[in-house]
Formats: C-alpha cells, sequence, structure tokens
C-alpha cells in the first residue's frame, strides 16, 4: 500500500491522505497537551506562590516560639512566618464587597518573593501599619488607586452608644498587586499581622505560623511529621487551604 504498482495509482492517494490524517491527528494532540500542561504549571505556581505550603493554627494558646526554634532545627530547608486571616468587607462610597483579610509578617519577605514579583504598583516596602496592599481586579472594580484610603469592617463587633457595631479601620493603599489569578486580584486584601489581629479584635495567641517548603508537594509529609511533635495543633496544607478559601469567596 505504501508503494502502490502504477496500475493501483488510487491507492496512493489513500496513502497519502491516511499519512495527513495521522500527522494532523497527533500535532494537535501534542499541542493540546502541551497547552494544558503549560496552564496547569502556570496555575500551580500562582496557587503556591500566594498560599503558605503549610499552616499551623493553635486552638487556645499561642503557639511559643521555642516550637518555631524547634522546627527550624527538626526539617531543613524550611521558611517560617507569621499569618492571621478573617473575613470582612471593603466599603467604597456605595460599594460594598465581601473580601479575605490577610495579615502577613513584613519582617520575613524573602516568603513573599512571589506577590514582591507581582506588584503593579506600589513599593513592597511601604506596607507598613494602617497601609495595605489590594489586588487590580478590586482596585478597577471600586476605582481606588495607590494614596487612596480603603475602609475594612470585620466580623468582630464593638460597643458604641447605639449598641453593638462591626468595627470599621481605614487604610490607605500603598500597592496594587496583579497576579493574573482573578480570585485572588478581587478577593484579597494584605495588611500587616498587627493591623489585621486589630480589625478582628484578636490576640497573639490567634496568629498562625506559616510554612513554605522548597517543594511543595511534600507538604503531607512534612505535616504527618509535624503532627507528631505536637498533636494539639491544628495542620493544614496548601490543598486543604485552597478549598476552604474558594468556598469562602
Amino acid at each position: 500500500n505504501l508503494k502502490p504498482k502504477k496500475k493501483d495509482g488510487f491507492l496512493k492517494i489513500i496513502s497519502i491522505f491516511s499519512f495527513l490524517g495521522i500527522t494532523l491527528g497527533v500535532a494537535i494532540l501534542i499541542i493540546v497537551m502541551s497547552v494544558m500542561n503549560g496552564f496547569k504549571t502556570d496555575l500551580t505556581k500562582k496557587i503556591l506562590g500566594l498560599n503558605p505550603h503549610i499552616v499551623i493554627q493553635s486552638s487556645d494558646s499561642k503557639i511559643e516560639d521555642d516550637f518555631e526554634d524547634l522546627l527550624i532545627k527538626k526539617f531543613e530547608n524550611i521558611r517560617i512566618s507569621k499569618s492571621f486571616s478573617g473575613e470582612g468587607l471593603v466599603l467604597n462610597q456605595d460599594n460594598a464587597k465581601g473580601i479575605i483579610i490577610k495579615g502577613i509578617d513584613v519582617e520575613k519577605t524573602e516568603n513573599l518573593s512571589f506577590l514582591k514579583k507581582k506588584m503593579h504598583k506600589g513599593n513592597f516596602k511601604e506596607l507598613k501599619k494602617n497601609t495595605a496592599f489590594i489586588g487590580a481586579e478590586m482596585a478597577f472594580n471600586l476605582n481606588l488607586k495607590v494614596g487612596d484610603t480603603l475602609n475594612l469592617m470585620s466580623s468582630a463587633f464593638v460597643s458604641t452608644p447605639l449598641g453593638s457595631l462591626p468595627k470599621q479601620e481605614n487604610f490607605k493603599v500603598v500597592g496594587i498587586f496583579n497576579t493574573g489569578f482573578l480570585e485572588f486580584d478581587q478577593n484579597v486584601v494584605f495588611l500587616t499581622v498587627a493591623d489585621a489581629l486589630s480589625i478582628f479584635n484578636k490576640g497573639e495567641e490567634d496568629i498562625n505560623i506559616e510554612i513554605y517548603l522548597k517543594d511543595p508537594l511534600e507538604a503531607n509529609k512534612y505535616k504527618d511529621k509535624i503532627q507528631k511533635i505536637n498533636q494539639n495543633y491544628f495542620i493544614y496544607t496548601w490543598s486543604d487551604l485552597n478549598k476552604s478559601l474558594f468556598s469562602a469567596l
């Protein structure tokens, strides 16, 4: 069939179309697989770049510094920082939007290298007391820019002559990030840990420990080992955190 005789010339046309069909089919398959793998890799990098790989929470007491030192000594190549997150509202003129408020440890900037690279406007070093970072989508939807004032409302209540009201605080927008991940860019606001604790009326005993690994896919292995060291803490991996984050959003 590959080399038909002259009298079987029609088979040559069939062979040509067969080769073209197989070639086209394999080429399309390779292209689709490459696009999907590239999309998966890019999405994974964004998720792992914005989220810690492991989070340790305490049930009723502060996580002691001795425990952090023990983790650093026991596990090599891990980076630790402190954080606190909660749900709240951002208020701007007649607009109100539900968001995730996250307090980050500005002293451990090496753990936030992904966010630093994705800064669209402003300077990462400007994140200090009473300042905030917002996403580009949120800035566009609420018509905010660097230097504007952002009003945040938390789920915590304060007593006033009019009764209990949700706690509100104003923050200056000092940076706008653009990760390319829509859910983060329009739903997450970054503050310092101290400001996040303040707006939720929380104390140091509510601070979480974030752990960053060289290989995020080994998070479950580290989780099991850390759980054996102290079973009084709640430990979550990055996959657990993303499930809870998207359910909240």
